[in-house]
This record gives C-alpha cells, sequence and structure tokens, in this order.
C-alpha cells in the first residue's frame, strides 16, 4: 500500500519532506527519469534494488554521478530521450519523475514510454509543478509560456499534468497539490493496471 502524502506549504521545510514522500515505500527496480543534480538517491528506502537513471541532459548526468556516490542502492546513469527510454519494456517496478515532465517536448510519448517499462501494477511517482488553481496565475502562466520554455529548459509552466497521466491510461491512487513559492506543484502516486 503506497504512503499517504501529506500537504505541505512552507517553501522551505517541505521540499525534503516532499521528496522522502515521493520515494517512501518503492520496492525493487526503479527507473528515475531526470536526476538533476542526484539529491534524492539519500532518501531512497533500502527496499530499492537498483536505480536507472535516465537522463535527457549529458551534462547533468555527471552532477547525477557525483550525487549518487554515496547511494547505498546501486545507480546505474544513461544518457537518453523522454519520446524514446533505453530500457526493456516491463522491466520497473516503479518509475520516479521528479520536475521533469514539464520540459517533456511531448508529454504523451513520455508517458506511453513510462508505461512500456513499467511492469502491470507498477507505480509512477511524480512530483511536477503544474498550472495554479488560481485563474489570474493560470492566465499568465499561459501568456509567459512560451518565452518561459525558451529561458527554463523546454519547462511548460501551464500544464495540466496530473490530466496527461490519467489519458495516458494511469490509474491515479494519490495526488496533493503543494505551494512553494507561489508555484503550483502536484505529488503523487499513479499505476499501471
Amino acid at each position: 500500500m503506497p504512503p499517504d502524502i501529506e500537504q505541505f506549504h512552507h517553501p522551505r521545510s517541505a521540499r525534503t519532506p516532499a521528496r522522502e514522500a515521493l520515494l517512501a515505500g518503492l520496492t525493487g527496480a526503479v527507473v528515475e527519469i531526470g536526476a538533476g543534480d542526484g539529491g534524492k538517491f539519500r532518501h531512497y528506502p533500502a527496499t530499492v534494488t537498483e536505480i536507472t537513471v535516465v537522463e535527457p541532459d549529458a551534462l547533468l548526468c555527471q552532477t547525477a554521478r557525483e550525487g549518487c556516490a554515496g547511494s547505498a542502492v546501486p545507480v546505474r546513469i544513461q544518457t537518453g530521450g523522454l519520446d524514446r527510454l533505453p530500457l526493456p519494456g516491463g522491466s520497473a517496478d516503479a518509475v520516479v519523475c521528479s520536475l521533469v515532465l514539464c520540459c517533456a517536448p511531448r508529454l504523451s510519448v513520455t508517458l506511453g514510454e513510462v508505461m512500456r517499462v513499467l511492469r502491470p501494477g507498477g507505480e509512477l511517482r511524480f512530483y511536477e509543478h503544474v498550472r495554479s488553481a488560481n485563474p489570474f496565475v493560470a492566465f499568465t502562466e499561459r501568456i509567459i509560456g512560451p518565452i518561459w520554455a525558451q529561458a527554463a529548459g523546454g519547462c511548460h509552466p501551464a500544464r495540466d499534468t496530473v490530466r496527461a497521466i490519467r489519458e495516458a491510461g494511469f490509474v491515479i491512487d494519490q495526488v496533493k497539490r503543494l505551494d512553494f513559492d507561489r508555484i503550483s506543484h502536484v505529488l503523487g502516486i499513479a499505476r499501471r493496471l
């Protein structure tokens, strides 16, 4: 049974508990897409047997390698695109996406790839920033979206990622909205049937 995800509001104190909630209860073979600085590696539970990182940014691969140096779980890092994960189908018990789905050039294709590499019953754990629930802020996000995407590595601030996950065929077991520095995020668990 997946852990309960609590609602966090304070930007400085919530980031580590959010990471811990994202990874709590994971077991077996995990694929992490877009590890960034590798800051999550120390939060993986001992029940995870291996972590395969698919990092789209070749420069961040080195940063992730440095970040996983002290990990108790074996970590393998690969450069790979979000449109074609370099992994066999049904090879993962869980896929972790943290602040990467907003940058997927074709989100539905990326989610299809996540579905492909997950075994039946496998989990998608996600922590993503999403369109604001505030109509004025959401409007602003849509207006600045094209400029923001060019300046922020392809990030699309007005995406409805939760809806896209549902439309890709996942069953969402848990999802909570979090607010950090006036930017809306979601933390959730979805499952492949």
